[in-house]
């Protein structure tokens, strides 16, 4: 433990959500139909049937069609690091019309950093999300920053962009104040502009709020109020998670084919529950392709052998499984002013172990010590001496 989190509370979700006890006992099952029907002797007649179903329902039979098919499960944990500094700059500005504009420098690489951003700035000012423009990417109105990376930018930029937006919303609670003759501790901002706690019909406008700072020589500036703010980090943070996967291995044709997958990713609080969660989701399917397909192919003179997307095998949506678990949330972090933690890598991390010993322990505990499993890969540690013959349902 790094910082903060229940590792064994997400174990034990990770565990109940793929049906761990469940697999186990198919896996018996499936062994014991395989032996009731060897002893049998019954005719490959419901083989030819049950192959036609396919890897899922060949592991999930019990019969002779099941005993080329054999049914895994695998888990993985891992912690990362997340937040690196050493700092980000934000700069937040509100104008008479009561829309914000933040000024980052952190960078939109499709991770949804603009969306979590601007609702940042909407819950300290009391605006909706949609009234918040987030400028990032252009020098010449962002005068400096550090860019997004290594999950850093709800850590660092977040921090960033909320120390802006509170000091920008003190200044107009005290600007407030004076309008209204009220102590700045009974005002509340909202839409709108500020209002007296419990009184809401005695208000001021923001164009009122902007108009009283630019003429008093404080922060208002080209017809808005504004504060910004450079956050620096003293120590990362450290997220973290659990992976499980089931696959089936079909040990004729090497073939891995993954069934069900569950993710559970401590980031602390999180700010865009739906974004964390796509985000593991695009990983995973990243980290499918690096377990099952992606390999830089040499021959034994060394020439590169996938050199272009025709050898290069590059996953899509038909590697990742339908209905992939995602569970994102946690223990907020001591380490950052609103307890985030990183969220970007988590899909991908614990994807290749999780799905190698998942193979693993289909194939009964073979060596599997290399990524990614080919079919190649997986019919040499299947036919590996004592490997053939393993009883599905025994443990890895």
């Amino acid at each position: 433990m790094y910082d903060s989190g229940a590792p064994p509370r997400l174990l034990e979700a990770v565990l109940k959500a793929v049906d761990y006890d469940g697999i186990r006992r198919r896996q018996a099952e499936q062994d014991a139909g395989v032996e009731r029907a060897a002893g049998a002797g019954q005719a490959a007649g419901k083989k030819d049937a049950a192959g036609k179903a396919g890897a899922v329902g060949a592991a999930q039979a019990s019969g002779p069609a099941a005993a080329h098919v054999r049914l895994g499960v695998g888990l993985a944990a891992y912690v990362e690091k997340s937040g690196t500094g050493p700092w980000e700059y934000a700069r937040v500005e509100v104008d008479g019309s009561g829309r914000a504009v933040l000024r980052t420098g952190a960078a939109e690489l499709g991770q949804g950093i603009v969306t979590a951003l601007s609702q940042v700035v909407a819950d300290q000012l009391g605006l909706d999300p949609s009234d918040v423009r987030v400028i990032r990417g252009d020098t010449d109105l962002v005068p400096r920053g550090m860019g997004s990376w290594a999950s850093r930018s709800m850590v660092v930029a977040g921090s960033a962009a909320l120390e802006a937006a509170r000091r920008l919303r003190e200044q107009a609670l005290h600007v407030a104040a004076e309008l209204l003759e009220a102590a700045p501790g009974d005002l509340e901002v909202s839409a709108g502009g500020v209002a007296v706690r419990g009184a809401a019909a005695r208000r001021v406008s923001w164009s009122e709020i902007v108009a009283r700072a630019g003429g008093d020589g404080r922060d208002g500036q080209d017809g808005c109020l504004a504060a910004e703010h450079v956050f620096e980090i003293e120590h990362m943070t450290y997220p973290f998670g659990v992976h499980a996967a089931v696959v089936a291995v079909d040990v004729e044709t090497g073939r891995v084919e993954v069934l069900r997958y569950v993710i559970a990713h401590d980031a602390g609080r999180v700010i865009n529950p739906m974004i964390v969660e796509d985000q593991l989701l695009g990983g995973l399917g990243q980290g499918i392709g690096g377990a099952l397909l992606e390999e830089l192919a040499y021959d034994d003179r060394g020439q590169l052998l996938s050199g272009t997307f025709m050898d290069y095998l590059m996953p899509t949506a038909a590697e990742v499984p339908a209905g992939v678990r995602r569970g994102v949330g946690g223990v907020p972090t001591p380490l950052s002013p609103r307890g985030v933690k990183g969220g970007g890598g988590g899909g991908g991390t614990g994807a290749g172990a999780a799905v190698a010993n998942a193979v693993a322990d289909a194939l009964a505990g073979a060596a599997v010590d290399r990524l990614p499993l080919t079919p190649e890969a997986v019919r040499r540690w299947a036919a590996a001496p004592g490997q053939v013959s393993r009883k599905v349902g025994s443990s890895a």
